[in-house]
């Protein structure tokens, strides 16, 4: 599986940082659509060590429904012995979704909370886009 690179784990550090262990987080800047992220499911196997994942969406609503634009889910994986220890944060992305284009892949299939398969093009191309948005998601002001 590949993983962000350290910029993109460095910002989605600083994402969980604001979680704090909540379940659900909502974070607004002014200007763009409000930023959720929620803790999916904990206890995913990835090679003997616990994940979790983790959701990251923009939405609106069009009639009635809200749309994600988009959302993407990552399996987490800390190994951290403290906060800056970026090195030992594992970040997969596993899930893409566009509603308005009706876009939605799943690179990394998880069934009974194990990885089951792996669909090594679509995850390096979710890599490579979770990396452009998280440096977008950081100069937008979400973090502050």
């Amino acid at each position: 599986m590949k993983q962000l690179n350290q910029q993109a784990t460095k910002i989605f550090c600083h994402i969980l940082e604001k979680l704090n262990g909540q379940p659900y987080l909502k974070l607004k800047s002014d200007g763009f659509m409000p930023l959720v992220i929620e803790l999916l499911e904990e206890n995913i196997q990835t090679d003997g060590d616990p994940s979790k994942t983790v959701s990251i969406a923009h939405y609106y609503e069009q009639n009635g429904d809200l749309m994600s634009d988009p959302e993407m889910v990552f399996i987490v994986m800390d190994k951290r012995a403290h906060k800056m220890d970026f090195a030992n944060l594992f970040v997969y992305p596993q899930c893409y979704r566009q509603d308005s284009l009706g876009i939605y892949e799943e690179s990394i299939q998880i069934i009974n909370n194990e990885i089951a398969s792996v669909k090594k093009i679509w995850q390096q191309g979710h890599c490579h886009f979770a990396a452009q948005w998280l440096r977008n998601i950081s100069q937008q002001g979400f973090l502050k």
